[in-house]
């Protein structure tokens, strides 16, 4: 795959095939949505290492040389008594907690669900842009296969112009025939033009899906699909939704890590206790020198801060509410997103299913307006006719394939599970 990555930025004008699973691949390389989440999943690890590290003893070393004035406490410049006048001093000292009010293992929780959080995040973002990519992939084949029917209309519309000038001057038909005929056939040069354009712009579209640098030229490898199945029932669906979908369940984190915040916030007005202890030398050029060493208890409890500790608490429960409502936000948005899906999904089964008699029977419907044109049954108007339903008929059916796959990629991302999706484009 790197392979493929070095041929896309190796020129700008050379053509590399693009199947969508080389599609999918760089994208979980190149894209930034993932190189930001992923950054936010390790600022989140980082959190809980903070976190964790109030609950673990703390060690410090610390070490002092002094010059002292001899003498510092003589009466004018008689000295009475002698001092020392350098000191040196080294210690380690250790802190050890005992009991905050549950404050830092609260703490250290919420930062745990931090940690699930960024990962489902991180998930979610990944599902997200594969679901993208697909997305895009699909809008570009339905581009190129778009350009594909309006070029053979333009044929169709090409011959069919050239045999109505052979008819003209055989004198079988009329002059006015000849313009119909070639009005039809600029008119699908216009068409063909736009659909050209319109494949170019998906191009550009699925490039900054995938996070390549714009001018990257490529073209696609593969289909739309051919075969068409319904979808599972919307009760089935929705409740595999609420049940496995990474931003519900992102959500659901957030609400813990709320409320663990709030247990964190209400345990800091508890009195703490630490157990505490020191060993150093002092060392000193009157007066000797000797080990030190200091074991203790010390508790500190805040009884008035200026009301920082209540307002803290408050900003708690308002973030615990918050992520409620953010729960129930994204529940339903992902609820009315899969309907939605599922109805598409439907909606494109029955256009595909038929949009395919369609261009059977328009065919078919061609084939006889030209046999009877050339006998002198029928007029240009009903070849004409035919020819556009024939490119009607071929348009619709390519754009309720990609319709259909764009609906089942949505379907697979709300349920979590777009990976199912990406190895059925691999070989």
């Amino acid at each position: 795959m790197l392979l493929v990555l070095a041929g896309l930025a190796s020129s700008a004008a050379a053509d590399q095939r693009l199947t969508l699973a080389q599609a999918l691949d760089l994208a979980l390389r190149e894209n930034p949505n993932l190189g930001a989440a992923s950054a936010r999943s390790l600022e989140a690890e980082a959190d809980y290492a903070i976190a964790a590290a109030g609950l673990l003893p703390r060690v410090a070393a610390n070490a002092s040389v002094n010059r002292l004035n001899e003498d510092r406490l003589s009466l004018g410049n008689a000295s009475s008594t002698a001092l020392h006048t350098r000191e040196s001093f080294g210690e380690m000292t250790g802190r050890q907690l005992l009991f905050d009010g549950g404050k830092t293992s609260a703490s250290k929780s919420a930062a745990q669900r931090g940690v699930e959080a960024g990962r489902m995040g991180f998930q979610a973002t990944r599902d997200e842009t594969v679901y993208r990519v697909s997305q895009a992939f699909a809008r570009a084949l339905d581009a190129r296969d778009t350009v594909r029917v309006a070029a053979s209309a333009l044929k169709r519309q090409q011959a069919f112009e050239t045999l109505t000038s052979d008819f003209f001057k055989a004198g079988k038909t009329t002059r006015l025939d000849v313009l119909k005929a070639e009005a039809a056939r600029l008119d699908a040069e216009r068409v063909l033009a736009n659909a050209q354009e319109a494949e170019k712009m998906s191009v550009v579209s699925l490039a900054q899906a995938i996070g390549l640098r714009p001018g990257l030229a490529f073209s696609l490898e593969g289909e739309l699909p051919g075969r068409f199945e319904a979808p599972s029932p919307d009760d089935e669906m929705l409740h595999t939704a609420s049940a496995r979908n990474p931003d519900v369940k992102q959500a659901q984190l957030q609400l813990a890590q709320a409320e663990e915040s709030l247990r964190s916030a209400q345990a800091a007005r508890k009195p703490e206790l630490a157990l505490l202890g020191s060993y150093g030398y002092r060392e000193r050029d009157i007066g000797g020198s000797a080990p030190e060493w200091i074991v203790g208890l010390a508790g500190t409890w805040t009884l008035y801060d200026g009301g920082a500790l209540p307002a803290q608490s408050e900003k708690a429960r308002a973030r615990l509410s918050q992520a409620r409502e953010a729960g129930r936000s994204v529940d339903l948005e992902v609820q009315t997103l899969m309907k939605d899906a599922l109805r598409a999904w439907r909606t494109a089964l029955n256009d595909a299913r038929a949009s395919a008699k369609l261009v059977e029977a328009n065919s078919e419907s061609l084939k006889a307006a030209e046999v009877l044109y050339r006998s002198g049954k029928a007029t240009v108007l009903d070849v004409l006719t035919a020819q556009a339903d024939l490119a009607r008929a071929e348009g619709a059916q390519v754009r309720a394939a990609a319709d259909y796959a764009v609906a089942r990629y949505a379907v697979a991302r709300l349920v979590g599970n777009p990976l199912e999706l990406e190895s059925e484009s691999k070989p």
